[in-house]
Order: C-alpha cells, then sequence, then structure tokens
C-alpha cells in the first residue's frame, strides 16, 4: 500500500493536537510580567508537548520520506501511536493546571512512557515491513527506550517522595533524548558497519 495518504492523515491530526494545545492555554490575569510568570508551569508544560509532537512528526516525515510500502500492521501500530498523541492536550492542560499534584504529573509522565514505546514499536515496524528499502535500516531507536524507562522510573521515585513536578522535567529530559541521541548516533556512525 502506498504510504502517501496514510502520511497526509497523520500530518493533519498532529497539526490539529499542536493548535488544540495553545487554545488551552489562558490569557494572563494581568498583562505584566508578574502575569506572565504565573503561567510559567502552563508554557513549560505546553513547551515539552509541542516538542514531543513536533519530534514525533519530524520523525515520521524523515521515515515516510524513505518508506515506499506500508501494511496494515503499520497502520494500526501508527493509529495506536495517533491515539495516545490526541491525548497530550488534555493531560497537558491537566498537569499544567495542577502542577503540584500527585496524580496529573504521573498520568502526564505515563502517557509520555506511552507514546515513546509505541513510537519505537512504529518505527520498528514500518522498518520491517519495508524489507527490500536499504535506505532505512538505520531508522531504530531501540536504546532510547530503556534510557526513558529509567528516566520514567526516577519520575515515578520523585513523585512518591514528594516532588511530583520532577515528572514534568523528567519529560523534558526524556525529549531531549528522542532528539539527541539520533544525532549522536548519526555523527559517531554508532550501528553502521563502517562506524566505530
Amino acid at each position: 500500500m502506498d504510504s502517501g495518504r496514510f502520511e497526509t492523515f497523520i500530518d493533519a491530526i498532529i497539526a490539529i493536537m499542536m493548535t488544540v494545545m495553545v487554545l488551552k492555554i489562558p490569557q494572563p490575569e494581568t498583562l505584566s510580567l508578574s502575569g506572565l510568570w504565573g503561567l510559567r508551569v502552563m508554557y513549560l508544560a505546553y513547551i515539552i508537548s509541542f516538542i514531543v509532537i513536533f519530534s514525533i512528526w519530524d520523525h515520521h516525515r524523515k521515515l515516510f520520506n524513505l518508506i515506499e510500502e506500508i501494511d496494515n500492521q503499520v497502520i494500526w501500530m501508527y493509529s495506536s501511536l495517533i491515539f495516545f498523541i490526541t491525548l497530550v492536550p488534555y493531560f497537558t492542560a491537566w498537569v499544567a493546571h495542577e502542577p503540584f499534584e500527585a496524580l496529573p504529573e504521573l498520568l502526564f509522565g505515563l502517557l509520555f512512557l506511552i507514546i515513546n514505546i509505541l513510537y519505537i514499536m512504529s518505527t520498528g515496524l514500518a522498518v520491517r515491513n519495508d524489507t527490500h528499502n536499504h535506505m532505512i535500516k538505520d531508522f531504530s531507536y531501540d536504546e532510547l527506550f530503556v534510557l526513558n524507562l529509567v528516566l520514567f522510573i526516577v519520575g515515578l521515585i520523585l513523585i512518591f517522595i514528594g516532588y511530583p513536578i520532577a515528572m514534568l522535567i523528567i519529560c523534558l529530559i526524556t525529549v531531549i533524548t528522542w532528539n539527541i541521541i539520533p544525532i549522536i548516533k548519526k555523527t559517531y556512525h554508532i550501528g553502521d558497519n563502517n562506524g566505530v
């Protein structure tokens, strides 16, 4: 199956999610620096969520520029990923309004972990499905799973010892690793047959 229509569908959903998130940010009560400062956690949650959604879109764009064919398994796996992405605006607003409460922070972190797992699984399935396409053999993010699972556990521990907002910071670190590790791999040719 040609991937063009599916790629367009995902692009549209991601664009809608980014728009919905920004609409959930209220205007400051006063037009001053203190009014803006009062919304700092909301801005941080929005930035983290935006970067996550943008990173997934960017990864999806790069992969699907190279993918030649997909099957129903790939479509359903990506649909599962998209389902959880559509929850990001809801949980972003919740954690932004209650940043010092354990439950919203825990569920925010759990959502990011699930998205991370589905992100890795979707990529792996798409690469395995397009078996004759040698241009996509290096699209692998398995090492991200272990690192981000460890980060989630650290965030979980910090929630339970009384620092729930730490999960928001852990999610930011997770987003950074999503974007930094592939750059490091490409720069040092890690995983290449010709690399170090």
